[in-house]
């Protein structure tokens, strides 16, 4: 009997509330009192719904940070390569530049010269004390003969000395072995100049201490002996050593032509083996 009785009491408060709370809803409805009471309760409730959700979002964020940060990273390292490639590409067309103006630059000296040259190309070097030699990619088959004179656009640069019939050996002005008459151009003092093994320094020996000679004075070739033609650039005087006992003085100069750097040369053809052509 108690449990009957229980139960309709709570039969009661539940009929009690539900009328409560359609009774709410109809003035809420009508003339909406209870919107301030829902405003509230939706700022109470706001961060427990962000709490909530924070770890779907969370891990929305991780995701496309680590996609971007991934995206970045491929994007740099190919942003990388192509700055590599760009730069050797860069340094090719410098290197093409510099080539075209020596190209240039060699051209416009074979157009001054009065003799005919061959163009050729530095094919090995051979340079020690000992021995300073040249192989270029013009032999006999172009024309190239043992005796011939070889140039760069600055000056003398050596003679053939041996042909095949694809390329040549030439010695250099700088070899021990080599001489080759000179005058200086201010004075008109003939001389020889010696190698001495250095692309750097020629050596003029024996000449008489009275000799009108001055450091920066400058030397070409005298014409003397038939090998080179005359008049081309060979050096300049840097330094001059007198021998007050014996009375004579000896000059170093420098070579005008560029020795070890010219990847370019010209072959002269003596005017006399034109003619016979």
């Amino acid at each position: 009997m108690q449990i009957i009785l229980q139960a309709r009491g709570a039969s009661l408060q539940a009929l009690f509330f539900v009328a409560i709370s359609v009774a709410m809803m109809v003035v809420d409805h009508r003339f909406n009192h209870l919107e301030v009471v829902r405003t509230n309760i939706s700022l109470a409730l706001t961060p427990l719904r962000y709490l909530v959700s924070l770890p779907a979002t969370g891990g929305n964020w991780l995701s496309d940070w680590f996609t971007s940060h991934t995206d970045l990273l491929e994007e740099n390292e190919r942003l990388r390569a192509e700055g590599r490639i760009l730069n050797a590409r860069l340094q090719k067309l410098e290197i093409l530049a510099e080539e075209n103006a020596r190209l240039r630059s060699l051209l416009g000296s074979a157009r001054k010269i009065a003799d005919d040259v061959i163009v050729a190309e530095l094919l090995s070097v051979d340079q020690n004390p000992y021995r300073q030699l040249i192989e270029i990619n013009r032999g006999s088959s172009d024309g190239v003969e043992i005796g011939f004179a070889v140039i760069d656009d600055f000056g003398i640069m050596g003679q053939v000395i041996h042909v095949n019939p694809q390329s040549a050996t030439t010695i250099l002005i700088s070899d021990p072995e080599h001489a080759i008459p000179v005058q200086f151009v201010r004075s008109g003092t003939r001389s020889v100049a010696f190698g001495r093994g250095s692309t750097t320094q020629l050596e003029l020996r024996y000449l008489p201490a009275t000799a009108d000679i001055m450091v920066d004075d400058e030397l070409v070739t005298s014409g003397l002996g038939g090998r080179f033609p005359p008049d081309y650039p060979v050096a300049r005087v840097t330094a001059i050593n007198e021998d007050r006992v014996r009375g004579f003085v000896t000059v170093f100069a420098e070579p005008k032509a560029r020795l070890d750097s010219s990847r370019e040369v010209l072959v002269i053809k003596p005017r006399l083996q034109s003619r016979q052509q």
